[in-house]
């Protein structure tokens, strides 16, 4: 469990892992295909072979690291009326990971908050204990890179461009047209979605993808309320021999939530990655 954030915020942040969750390990040994359409497939089938290794390994969920967090809001008139840096430890916990807040604006946390860190890790931890409990909770909110997921898409291939030094295959998307599979509520966003991802060349993970929401998405069927504007891009680089991880993820969005609307922009970046002794 995160420290609490908005629900649109935690919503649009999970969209984003449908285009980041081919992280994997140990690049293809093969000759890369040309950058023609024909190699789209091709292309596809080498970076959810890697999604399926990388989540064998379980990664995402084995390293320690720090992630800052800075979140603005703006007014009608774009204008920044509020703004909050925190600082996190991020630390793995039975194939889940604990945001422990250690900072808020540069300086260290008071008691009352450093009591409630505590409150929060022992309700996290007790969650992941109990097998029932962490297994409904991942049906609800994890996304994955698989056939079902590229199936909501149409995929073109636009090139080979260089990326931090590095060519990347660059894929546009965008969602097929007739009516999609709803089965959580968070396919609803998936279902509205286009970007682009960009796969590095030499070792098929995704290096880079950005996403735009192209039509409103209701939350609860309405009742909470819509998220009207949606725009975000995560980069990932790796941080260890042919380990990539995330390291910057940056979003925007424009939400009404009952009779409230708020437009807000968040940045998250993330570094020290290490597995623990």
């Amino acid at each position: 469990m995160q420290h609490p954030s908005p629900p649109s915020s935690r919503y649009l942040a999970v969209l984003l892992v449908a285009g980041l969750t081919a992280a994997a390990l140990s690049g293809s040994q093969s000759a890369p295909p040309d950058p023609g359409d024909s190699a789209l497939p091709e292309i596809i089938e080498r970076a959810l072979a890697r999604a399926a290794w990388a989540e064998e390994q379980g990664f995402g969920t084995r390293f320690r690291h720090a992630m800052t967090q800075r979140t603005r809001r703006f007014n009608d008139d774009g204008e920044v009326t509020e703004e909050e840096t925190r600082s996190y430890r991020v630390e793995p916990y039975r194939d889940a990971l604990f945001h422990r807040l250690t900072t808020r604006n540069g300086k260290p946390i008071d008691a009352s908050a450093l009591i409630e860190e505590e409150r929060r890790w022992e309700e996290f931890r007790d969650e992941r204990d109990n097998p029932r409990r962490r297994e409904e909770e991942d049906e609800d909110t994890e996304i994955k890179f698989n056939e079902e997921l590229i199936s909501r898409y149409t995929a073109t291939l636009e090139g080979v461009r260089e990326l931090r030094g590095r060519p990347s295959y660059v894929l546009s998307f965008e969602p097929r047209p007739g009516r999609l599979p709803v089965r959580r509520r968070l396919d609803h966003a998936l279902n509205k979605s286009r970007g682009e991802a960009w796969i590095d060349q030499e070792t098929y993970e995704i290096a880079q993808v950005s996403f735009q929401l192209m039509d409103r998405v209701r939350l609860w069927w309405g009742i909470l309320g819509t998220i009207s504007d949606a725009t975000g891009r995560l980069d990932r680089q790796p941080v260890a021999e042919d380990i990539w991880m995330n390291t910057r993820l940056d979003i925007y969005f424009h939400v009404r939530v009952l009779f409230r609307t708020t437009r807000r922009d968040q940045t998250r970046q993330w570094s020290g990655y290490e597995i623990p002794g």
